[in-house]
């Protein structure tokens, strides 16, 4: 998970940076159709070093608006293509906030169209989508914008076995229960085991209406 608080850390070479994000832009603005028919699926990620790392770190807010713009204009690339194919389709921008990092472009179609539908919890907050961050980005207001719930899963099997390994404590585990927003028992091969989710921050799910 992204570090909100970790991008105070000095980072040199901006310009580089840069030149990083049209680069990243170059590699994903054509989607490859014959792997998306192979698999039924497809989604870039912000590989984008230093920040894509094991301990991600979010870039800084002016940063990203320059990998907003990009993913925008990757995403308008998709959404021509996807067009032309003329049947249904699911295309949209992760876009998590605070762990901006995370975010991703995510398209699916036929036996996978709905693959993505459950993903997400959707949020009841009556919140606006954050526009001040990201200023007057071109594309940035074509996309309807849904408010979901960005969330770390815990199941009860992992957590006990944490306990075990002495990688947690008792109370550690009843913390997590108590922040977790809702829990669900999940029937699996072996038997049920009950899956935590806690709130971590936002992720809005934007695409073309």
């Amino acid at each position: 998970m992204a570090n909100p608080s970790s991008n105070k850390k000095k980072i040199r070479g901006w310009k580089r940076r840069m030149k990083q994000i049209e680069q990243w832009k170059q590699r994903h603005i054509n989607l490859d159709i014959e792997q998306l028919c192979r698999n039924r699926r497809d989604y870039v990620k912000l590989w984008i070093d230093p920040f894509y790392r094991f301990t991600r770190r979010n870039p800084p807010i002016w940063y990203s608006r320059f990998i907003l713009k990009a993913m925008i204009e990757v995403y308008q690339s998709w959404f021509r293509q996807m067009n032309r194919l003329n049947e249904p389709f699911y295309l949209k921008i992760w876009l998590y906030n605070p762990n901006f990092i995370n975010s991703q472009i995510v398209v699916a179609f036929r036996e996978c169209l709905h693959f993505y539908d459950n993903t997400f919890d959707k949020s009841n907050d009556k919140k606006a989508f954050p526009s001040h961050l990201y200023g007057d980005i071109p594309g940035l207001q074509e996309l309807n914008w849904e408010l979901a719930i960005d969330s770390d899963d815990y199941w009860l099997s992992d957590l006990e076995e944490d306990i075990g390994m002495g990688v947690r404590g008792d109370k550690d585990i009843e913390a997590i229960k108590n922040k977790a927003y809702k829990y669900e028992t999940v029937k699996l091969s072996f038997g049920e085991d009950t899956v935590y989710h806690v709130r971590v921050g936002d992720v809005w799910l934007g695409e073309i209406i």
